[in-house]
Formats: structure tokens, C-alpha cells, sequence
């Protein structure tokens, strides 16, 4: 690939900011050796002179995105522009690229953008790239994780979408200000707010253990996607919420399906104690934090220890419970977590709110889920129709929730990490059996 290709600078238009760097927070610069890529398949061609005309409009909204690092302090708003770049690939049609292996991890389709080069200020901390294949269009998008989380950079590419078709979007926040990160009076202080909280020390002796991990390279890999269709994700969320009386969200009810399946793969004892990890949008529950803020703003909420051996309610229910306590807008809860982890990465102490070495063992105790069911994915339609197909994130997450294509409905999950290799032998239809829609409480 990356034939015919034409490579420009875009440009903000005129925009009035009361700064002129966008701020790295703590969790920002936790980020900052990730990218976001985002990979759009449409099956029209796209009108590529109407999306750079709106381009300039969606940076002056987002200008640190054209920026460039000057210092460690954050993005300053030089408006240097940002990789435009179209390539044509006419004997490439869209069913033979998500026939291939490696569709999931398919580097090509955007312009990479490095860390590294970002922090020389040499790279802009976004890039586009488009290319026409055969029979449609691919939308190629990176954007620095330090500039933006999953929830932000997805909106971000949905605003670019409505303007390019003239309709109204809410206004990015890029007050950086917002996140409170001098909560504690010292680093003995909150190292015992985590205790109490029930963090996990790091110690060399940790990372240590998973160096054979990252060696092994599925770090660098995600699965190739597990189907599970609407109707599935309804009846067992509804049996479920029956039996527990409650009303039990989609998400919970994944988390159990996800949970207890991955636990019968990994073949523990009955009496190995495990957890679930679920990413949490903090927006609208911490106070201050609108909907629209637009840097990183989530935070990983455990779940109690539970036996291994745990049936899909008592699952269901420790995933609820858990999250019902930061669900609330504002959470004081969640609040007080979040405090602490801005604190604990700015002083860099060796904590962290879950069992990472669990997450990573051999048979991993933990299940890091993230789901993106709800975010902006495949509403993205810039005048000539939605995506027929939208390939997921190439972050870290252990699992991703993701939405299926509209016309066919329900999740995929994908999978990264040492789950790898407990799943990449499995039916695509792995997760979407009778008897995951079937369960009885003592399943």
C-alpha cells in the first residue's frame, strides 16, 4: 500500500483560546506513549474535498491537535498543521481486506504518528489518511493518547463528520484546570488512601514477572472478533435482573458472560480468587467534568475478589454492585478514587488500583474489560453514508467491547494479551451460545 499519495499540512482556521499550551495533566502523560488509531471502511466513495474543507474547521475547535510540543509542559498552539494524505489502492477490495489475518492490526490504512516524535515536536499529535481502494474509501485516524481518550478522540471524528455536513455539535471543554490533582498533603498520605482503598503495590520483583510477557509480543496483537448478537446480550441480561431482582445494565451482563467464560478457558481452581476491571467514563460524575471535556478522563474500577468458580449471577452481581457506587453524577466515590490515581501518577508511586501482574499471569486472575458499545462509532457519516465496517482501536485493552455493524447488530469482542492465546483456536460464535443465553443461577 501507499501508492499515489498526496501529503499536505492542514491547518486551524482562526480560533481565540484564553492559552496558549494545552497542559499535560498526570494522566495525560500516563498516556503518553500510546496512540489511538482509528480505521473507518465505507463502501462509497468519500468526498474528500468537502472533508478537508471541514477539516480546518474541527482544528480550530481542537487547535492543540495541530500544535506541536515545544517543552514538557503540553501541546503549544503553534498551528503547524496536521498529516493530510490520500493514497488510491484500486485492486483492493473492502472483502478482501477484512478477509485478511491481520485486518484487526492493519497498520496501512493510516499515517503513523510516534511518541517519540510528537515529544521532539517534530510529529503533530493527529494525522489523517485516506484511500480509495476499489469498491470504497478507508478513513485512517491517529491521535496521540496524551491528547485525548477513547471517548474524546471518537467524538472528536464524529464533530468532524457533522460539520462536514453543516450540523450543529456541542463544543468541545479543553480546560485541563479541571482535574484536581493536589488532593494530598504528601506521598505518605495517599499511599495510605490506597491502602485503605485497596491498591496493589508494584515491585520490581513484578515487572519482572512480565517481562516474558511483553517479550512474547501479544501485547502487540488483538483477536480477531467473538460475535455476540443483540438478542443474546437481552436474554441474559434479562434472566439475570429476574433472578437478582434489580435491573442489570447491558454492560454487567457482558462482563459475567465475558468473565465466566474466560474463567472455564483459563481452567482455574475452583478456589482462585479473581476480579473484573471495568474502564469508567468519569464525565458528568466527577464534578466539573462535563460530557464534552475532551482530554483523558477515565479511570479503572475492580471489582471485589470472587472464587473462580463463580456462577454468572454472583459475577453479575459483584460487576453491579461495584459499579452502581460511581455511577452517580457527581460521584464522591469516584471522586476521591480519581484524586488519588492523578496523585499516585504525578508522584510516581509504585500503586496502582488492580492486580496488573493478575491481569498478565499465565493464566490470567484478572479481566480488563473496556467497553466502547455506547461512543460514537459508526454514526460517523461525512455526506455519503456510514461506515460498513469499523475496525477497533490497536490500544493494550485486555478485552474491548465493541458495537457490531448496525445491519447486523449486537457486540464483537476482541481480545489482547495473554488471552490471546487461550482464544485464537475458538469459534467465532464462542460467546454466542445457548448456553450463555441460557444460564441457570447456579450455572
Amino acid at each position: 500500500m501507499g501508492k499515489d499519495q498526496v501529503h499536505e499540512l492542514i491547518k486551524a482556521d482562526d480560533y481565540s483560546l484564553p492559552f496558549e499550551v494545552w497542559q499535560f495533566t498526570p494522566l495525560d502523560w500516563a498516556c503518553f506513549r500510546m496512540v489511538i488509531r482509528g480505521t473507518w471502511v465505507f463502501d462509497v466513495p468519500l468526498d474528500i474535498d468537502a472533508m478537508k474543507k471541514a477539516l480546518p474547521k474541527i482544528l480550530s475547535i481542537y487547535p492543540h491537535l495541530a500544535g506541536r510540543m515545544k517543552d514538557k509542559s503540553g501541546i503549544a498552539l503553534t498551528n503547524d498543521g496536521i498529516p493530510f494524505v490520500v493514497t488510491d489502492e484500486p485492486g483492493l477490495l473492502i472483502e478482501n481486506l477484512l478477509k485478511r489475518d491481520d485486518f484487526v492490526n492493519i497498520k496501512e490504512l493510516s499515517h503513523e504518528i510516534k511518541p517519540a516524535r510528537i515529544q521532539k515536536g517534530v510529529d503533530a499529535p493527529l494525522s489523517v489518511k485516506i484511500t480509495r481502494l476499489r469498491n470504497g474509501t478507508a478513513l485512517g485516524v491517529q491521535c496521540s493518547h496524551a491528547c485525548m481518550d477513547g471517548e474524546s478522540f471518537y467524538t472528536m471524528v464524529f464533530n468532524w463528520s457533522q460539520m462536514c455536513r453543516g450540523e450543529a455539535i456541542e463544543q468541545p471543554v479543553l480546560n485541563q484546570s479541571l482535574l484536581d490533582v493536589s488532593a494530598f498533603d504528601s506521598p505518605a498520605e495517599a499511599k495510605d488512601a490506597a491502602m485503605e482503598a485497596g491498591w496493589k503495590k508494584i515491585s520490581i520483583f513484578s515487572i519482572l514477572k512480565l517481562l516474558p510477557v511483553i517479550a512474547s509480543g501479544v501485547f502487540g496483537k488483538r483477536s480477531r472478533p467473538f460475535y455476540v448478537s443483540a438478542g443474546t446480550v437481552t436474554s441474559l441480561k434479562e434472566k439475570l435482573s429476574a433472578r437478582a431482582g434489580l435491573s442489570y445494565s447491558s454492560n454487567v451482563a457482558l462482563s459475567a458472560l465475558i468473565t465466566k467464560r474466560c474463567m472455564e478457558l483459563f481452567k482455574h481452581p475452583d478456589n482462585t480468587m479473581c476480579s473484573v476491571v471495568t474502564v469508567v467514563n468519569t464525565r458528568e460524575r466527577l464534578a466539573g467534568i462535563p460530557s464534552s471535556y475532551a482530554g483523558n478522563s477515565s479511570f479503572s474500577i475492580p471489582t471485589p475478589a470472587f472464587s473462580a468458580d463463580a456462577s454468572y449471577d454472583q459475577i453479575a452481581s459483584v460487576v453491579h454492585q461495584t459499579l452502581e457506587k460511581v455511577r452517580k453524577s457527581p460521584s464522591a466515590e469516584l471522586q476521591s478514587l480519581m484524586e488519588l490515581n492523578l496523585y499516585a501518577i504525578k508522584h510516581k508511586l509504585p500503586l496502582a488500583p488492580f492486580d496488573v501482574l493478575g491481569m498478565n499471569a499465565k493464566k490470567p486472575t484478572v479481566i480488563y474489560l473496556n467497553n466502547f458499545s455506547r461512543l460514537h462509532i459508526y454514526d460517523i457519516d461525512f455526506g455519503t453514508g456510514s461506515p460498513v465496517k469499523v475496525i477497533p482501536h490497536n490500544l493494550k485493552d485486555q478485552v474491548v467491547i465493541w458495537p457490531a455493524p448496525p445491519a447486523v447488530g449486537g457486540v464483537e469482542i476482541y481480545f489482547a494479551g495473554v488471552p490471546i492465546r487461550y482464544v485464537r483456536k475458538l469459534e467465532p460464535n464462542f460467546f454466542n451460545t445457548d448456553e450463555s443465553t441460557s444460564v441457570s443461577s447456579d450455572a
